[in-house]
């Protein structure tokens, strides 16, 4: 093993690790300045901010309140998507699921270099 490689590695990795640590400071600031979506350009850059409702269902008061045990075999654990479907086709009801779950609040960021027009 080639001693500069592997001292060089662990160089980038102490480097990376620092780089993380600042982007996720910045990245809590900007998402606190802003508690609702956003999209701007600011001189090169495009920033967008969106933020998406996460549904995270419990297991044991999901199977109290469907009352159709062999459509609980159907989810075999409470799965988003799934109970999104089955919303979603009428099988079940949101009033019937009242209760059921948490919701919290993901805040998806994206800052992107705006593209550079050439005349």
């Amino acid at each position: 093993m080639d001693e500069y490689k592997l001292a060089r590695f662990c160089e980038l990795k102490t480097q990376q690790k620092k780089l993380e640590e600042e982007l996720e400071s910045l990245r809590q600031e900007i998402i606190a300045a802003y508690p609702a979506d956003v999209q701007f350009h600011l001189q090169d850059y495009t920033l967008k901010l969106i933020y998406q409702d996460k549904k995270h269902y419990n297991d044991q008061l999901l199977l109290e309140a469907i009352p159709d045990p062999e459509l609980w075999k159907v989810l075999l654990k409470a799965d988003p998507s799934k109970i999104s479907a089955l919303i979603k086709t009428h099988i079940l009801s949101e009033k019937l699921l009242e209760g059921t779950y948490v919701t919290t609040r993901t805040p998806f960021l994206y800052v992107n270099p705006n593209p550079v027009i050439q005349n």
